[in-house]
Order: structure tokens, then sequence, then C-alpha cells
């Protein structure tokens, strides 16, 4: 392999987060008097960050008088209920681990908000992984290069040639574009092919332990 380090997305690449991230939207919605969503409704929500899956679920949008309490509200039952039904992706755990052998350096790189982010990777990742660049409302988020930039020095990585981006959407697909960093697009996470054959990925992947054959 040619590549030092690998950077990841983390909702529908590492973890599927889609039942919990659907139950605490719907909690929250019937609790405001609105109707909730399917789970495919959800699934065409996340992608970037809480901010906008809120904007997206509630029918006034960010119109609503209350949006930032609301949202507020949402971030904290989200992040005591994020454990629930959450689980790493079939392999993940394995091929984390043999890349950890093989000396490959990695990140994880979220529009998920930190704090949530920091728990996940504490409860599935570490030792494996352990630098997450997550939404701290304080630089930009994906698909803006600069989360990308700022994982790359925590890992001390200056060669964007040897770093390897694997994401599940078209918000990864223009990060790692914009980034400038080769990447892979995963088909088993929150986005159906239909959306991503539209991208120049170097490989689609059907199960995460192919990114070892890369």
């Amino acid at each position: 392999m040619k590549y030092e380090a690998i950077l990841f997305d983390l909702d529908g690449t590492l973890l599927y987060t889609l039942e919990d991230l659907t139950d605490s939207i719907n909690y929250m919605l019937a609790k405001y008097g609105f109707p909730t969503h399917s789970i495919d409704d959800v699934r065409r929500f996340v992608g970037n960050g809480l901010r906008k899956l809120v904007e997206r679920a509630l029918p006034e949008g960010a119109n609503y008088e209350h949006f930032e309490e609301f949202l507020k509200e949402f971030i904290e039952y989200y992040n005591c209920h994020n454990l629930i039904k959450t689980k790493p992706y079939d392999g993940v755990m394995e091929t984390t681990g043999k890349l950890v052998e093989m000396g490959k350096k990695m990140a994880i790189v979220t529009n998920k908000g930190q704090t949530a982010s920091d728990s996940l990777i504490d409860d599935f990742f570490a030792p494996n992984i352990t630098i997450v660049v997550g939404d701290d409302g304080i630089h930009k988020r994906k698909p803006d290069p600069e989360p990308i930039e700022i994982a790359l020095k925590k890992l001390g990585i200056s060669d964007k040639s040897k770093v390897l981006y694997v994401g599940d959407s078209e918000v990864d697909a223009a990060t790692a574009e914009n980034a400038g960093l080769d990447y892979v697009l995963c088909t088993y996470g929150f986005r159906d092919m239909d959306v991503l054959q539209q991208f120049n990925p170097i490989a689609y992947v059907d199960s995460f332990s192919k990114i070892l054959d890369i």
C-alpha cells in the first residue's frame, strides 16, 4: 500500500448510527408537536452535521421560531442516547486493528458534534483510533477541507499523496476532492449508488474490509 494514513468519515462509514439519530430526532419532533420521520427520511437528512439534520427535519426548517432551543435540546438528548442501537459496521473493528498492525496512521473526520464524536471514539475505537475532528463550532465543516487539514496536522502528515480518505456520501466525495485526496466511497452506508456514481473515487467498496485490498 502506498498510503501511510487513512482518514475516515464516522456515520455511515465506521458506525451505523442511523437508528439512534432517527429515534432522537423523532423524540424531539413529537415533544414539540411536529410530525415524525421514517428512517429513510433521516438517512437522507444526515451528512452535514446535526444543525442541518434539524433544519431538514423541522417543517419550517431554520425559520422555526424556537429553532435554536430545539437544536440545543436535541443535541443534549442525542448525546445521552447515542449508544443504544449504534454499532460498528461488519469488519470495522478487525480491519482497523489490522491497519494498526500494518503501521498505518488513522483519524476520523466528521460533521458530528465533537462531544458525541469523542464519546463514540472512546467507546468503540480507542486505542486503534484516538484522533477525531468533529464539529466544534469553531472550524469549518466538511466539505470544506479545513477539518482534513486539522487531522493531518494532528497525525504529522504533510504529503497528501500518502493519504486515503474513506466516506459514504456526496459530502465525503466533495471533502476529499476539495482537500486533494484520493478517496474511497462505501456503498453500504447512508447513500444509494445513484447518488455516489456521479463521483470518481479510486474505488467503491461494499464492505469495510475491502479497504485492505486498496
